[in-house]
């Protein structure tokens, strides 16, 4: 089943962003297979990150909730929704 998940960060996290990055990657890597989109949302500015997009085939729910709260910007607190 696909699974779209829309991450807002909240403000003032860029840098916390900037420091997790090579786990996000890593993390996201974990799921290559099932990925069918990925990539940050941008500011109008075309370059600061003010979030992630993923959609992402997993087989349940459960997965689902895995692939959300063990990302590693959810675990260190970049995202505010």
């Amino acid at each position: 089943m696909e699974y779209f998940f829309y991450c807002r960060d909240k403000p003032g996290t860029v840098d916390l962003r900037t420091q997790h990055l090579e786990a996000h990657w890593s993390f996201m890597d974990g799921y290559a297979e099932g990925m069918i989109a990925r990539g940050p949302t941008l500011a109008g500015d075309g370059v600061t990150p003010t979030g992630s997009l993923h959609i992402v085939d997993l087989p349940d729910a459960e997965a689902a909730r895995v692939f959300a709260f063990e990302e590693p910007n959810y675990k260190a607190g970049v995202y505010a929704e």
